[in-house]
């Protein structure tokens, strides 16, 4: 006996099939992206399903970059869709490496409601150094601050 035919099951939004043509091609695909907006300073944007699959990657991006000089890393969730068991532990690790390196951690977009949803149940919304503004309000803030005191020429 010939093996059944196998086709993927088809979407539905609400109980009427979506048709795969329409659907989001990368809906739930991962993204980081890193610049450095200022000197010793970090901002790594974060996007997407922070899941098992990506964790490894996003903590090897970091990681990597926490090895210059930085004084300041911003971490913006804002734009994730998912974060798992695998996601938190890159965002505790993010945390010790930064103040081992004596660099200040600030983490936005906790409010996400798939990121505030996986911080409140794993005990972590207010273990983490959050802050409710935009990750470049807080780049343009710690640039201030480094420049107090300097000549302007």
């Amino acid at each position: 006996m010939a093996p059944p035919e196998t086709r993927p099951a088809p979407v539905t939004q609400g109980a009427i099939p979506v048709p795969r043509s329409i659907q989001p091609p990368d809906a739930g695909a991962f993204t980081v992206e890193v610049s450095q907006p200022a000197p010793h300073t970090l901002l790594v944007e974060v996007g997407g399903d922070v899941d098992l699959a990506a964790a490894p990657e996003l903590s090897q991006v970091i990681g990597h970059r926490l090895r210059g000089p930085v004084t300041l890393l911003v971490l913006d969730l804002s734009e994730v869709t998912f974060l798992g068991t695998a996601g938190l532990t890159v965002l505790v690790e993010t945390q010790q490496a930064a103040a081992r390196r004596g660099a200040a951690l600030r983490v936005t977009g906790t409010g996400a409601r798939p990121v505030e949803r996986a911080l409140r149940a794993a005990g972590m919304l207010h273990s983490l150094p959050t802050a409710d503004e935009p990750a470049e309000d807080i780049v343009l803030r710690h640039v201030a601050e480094q420049n107090v005191g300097r000549a302007p020429w």
